[in-house]
């Protein structure tokens, strides 16, 4: 896959960027997006914390929203990776008004962004659209499922490995601005930790690390290196 480190650019009618919204059948995708904003996804960006209402759904085009779990006097710590192939917010479709994770912009990009009222009324009208709220809803199961015993029983480098091509995958990039310590918080572990298994990576010719940039450099090896959980979970 080719080096992406350009900015993402917003999405366009004829080019919606999101995965789920493409799958609309053509008149109800434009019904779709008439009722939708274009909103910049800032990386770090706060969307929803927990126990804040959910006034909006968003169906990502580029970027990366991490959804993290949070735990009383420690780093919030992330439990699934959202990006242009699902959406965040599909609890209101099951009548869910609070957020129970907190969403934070992990990779910058652009999104999709329609209320919760005209979100739930589109779903009225529109079958094929309740049918790809439910499928996102069934990915991110999947991965709520897996994170457990995927934080508990693999090592790091495995996690470090998972995380990278997930973000590959949804972003397209090969080169990922992420530092350390960026990843220590999301993988919720100590920095030293994430530097010896960058290292150990990098030793294998896996990865590249310069300047604050992770460059993935053989995606096989990485994928080799990764935990159970990338192909079990993550591709279904």
């Amino acid at each position: 896959m080719s080096t992406n480190t350009e900015t993402p650019v917003p999405p366009t009618s004829r080019d919606v960027g999101n995965v789920l919204i493409k799958a609309l059948p053509r008149v109800e995708r434009e019904s779709f997006l008439s009722c939708c904003d274009i909103v910049e996804l800032g990386a770090g960006e706060l969307l929803v914390d927990v126990g804040e209402s959910l006034p909006s759904a968003y169906f990502p085009s580029s970027g990366t929203i991490s959804l993290c779990a949070q735990v009383h006097d420690h780093p919030p710590l992330e439990i699934a990776l959202l990006g242009r192939t699902a959406m965040f917010g599909a609890a209101l479709a099951f009548g869910g008004r609070v957020s129970e994770v907190k969403a934070t912009v992990c990779s910058e990009g652009w999104a999709w962004r329609i209320s919760a009222r005209p979100f739930r009324a589109a779903l009225v009208r529109s079958t094929p659209l309740r049918t790809l709220v439910q499928e996102s809803m069934r990915h991110l199961n999947v991965q709520l499922a897996h994170a457990a015993p995927c934080i508990c029983f693999h090592s790091l480098q495995e996690r470090l490995a998972l995380w990278l091509l997930q973000t590959q995958d949804l972003t397209g990039a090969s080169v990922l601005p992420f530092t350390h310590l960026q990843l220590a918080n999301t993988l919720g572990v100590q920095r030293s930790a994430v530097t010896l298994a960058a290292g150990r990576l990098q030793q294998q010719g896996f990865i590249h690390y310069a300047r604050g940039d992770v460059c993935i450099s053989n995606r096989e090896g990485l994928e080799r290196s990764a935990c159970e959980c990338y192909a079990q979970g993550w591709r279904a």
